[in-house]
């Protein structure tokens, strides 16, 4: 009986609330009004960006699998065992774009583009200090701190290296900016590497996303050639020498020869076998050497992996950002709920 009465009395209540927000509609209407003006103002205000995607097919290496999950189980356990060390995970793409070192090499590339209708050259860096847009509340708010540190933009010329262990505060805040402009997506299924840039200009987001891919394809292969590379600089090191050796070996006895040719002294003929010993010696290691060079390039080759681009970066030619829609619908969202709470606040508590 007593839930039946409460019932009653919520939906009364309830019933009560509608009534009173449907006496109060035209101000409901009135500030759903206001508020779809306001998000007109907002949207267009926003700076269009737009946003090139390329996408990259990386080599998986077979330890990357169950062996490689065995491995590293194995390894915790203190059991060692034979896997692909070389291998990167298409999950730490993402960790390689946001290292300092790849930044640096990226805020320096040339970028071509539009600003204000006109045409622009100068490097990524320059753009992103000079030629973004911002909103004009934006411009408004930086107003008071501009005032205060009136900072000095800093602009980097056309053969600047950054260094990326001596980074000023400037510097730091521009490489944050690009990192946060740059994404990447691992798609599981297809094993797929989506790279996304993000920048007010199309062709310079296109840009970029050649750039980025053509680095992370770079950084790959060096990483998992490292050591293949070592071990054949090494070898060619030695292989050069032994061959030197070999040389002046074949040079000594030679010139041995033809000093002593006819000699039949037994001393003559002794340090003559020496030579020829000394000469055979050289060239033994020569030849071995040089079958291992072969065998380091070979290895080399092996090692060195495939990064297949699926797909180009294209211009965009649609806007991602601001998405105009959902800023309308967002605002009148929030001028009819916050209108309406208003107004049963005001009546069931203010006027109570």
């Amino acid at each position: 009986m007593e839930d039946n009465q409460n019932k009653k009395e919520n939906l009364k209540e309830i019933i009560d609330l509608f009534k009173l927000l449907w006496d109060k509609r035209k101000r409901l209407i009135l500030n759903c009004f206001y508020g779809g003006v306001l998000s007109i103002i907002v949207a267009f205000s926003i700076p269009k960006e737009f946003t090139s995607t390329a996408i990259i097919a990386p080599e998986i290496s077979p330890s990357l699998g169950i062996g490689g999950g065995l491995g590293a189980l194995a390894s915790m356990a203190g059991i060692n065992v034979d896997t692909e060390e070389e291998a990167i995970y298409p999950q730490l793409y993402p960790q390689i774009v946001s290292t300092t070192p790849f930044l640096c090499d990226l805020a320096v590339i040339k970028v071509e583009g539009k600003y204000r209708k006109d045409s622009i050259s100068t490097n990524l860096y320059n753009y992103l200090s000079e030629y973004q847009k911002e909103p004009w509340w934006g411009k408004v708010l930086a107003a008071p701190f501009k005032l205060i540190k009136r900072d000095k933009v800093e602009l980097l010329d056309d053969d600047t290296v950054l260094d990326p262990k001596r980074l000023n505060r400037q510097q730091q805040k521009r490489l944050k900016e690009l990192n946060d402009r740059i994404s990447i997506e691992f798609d599981k299924t297809s094993s797929a590497i989506l790279v996304n840039v993000t920048m007010q200009d199309a062709g310079i987001a296109s840009i970029v996303a050649d750039v980025v891919t053509e680095n992370i394809q770079n950084y790959v292969i060096e990483y998992r050639t490292a050591k293949a590379r070592k071990d054949m600089d090494n070898t060619q090191r030695m292989y050069d020498e032994a061959r030197d050796n070999y040389y002046a070996a074949q040079r000594a006895y030679a010139e041995y020869c033809d000093q002593h040719m006819g000699v039949t002294k037994l001393q003559y003929l002794i340090e003559q076998d020496r030579l020829s010993d000394e000469k055979d010696i050289a060239y033994n290691l020569y030849n071995q050497l040089a079958q291992q060079l072969d065998m380091c390039r070979t290895k080399l080759l092996e090692k060195t992996p495939v990064v297949v681009l699926l797909q180009p970066s294209t211009v965009p030619y649609k806007a991602t950002t601001p998405k105009k829609m959902m800023i309308g619908i967002l605002f009148v969202f929030l001028a009819f709920f916050g209108t309406a709470a208003w107004i049963i606040v005001k009546d069931r508590i203010l006027e109570a």
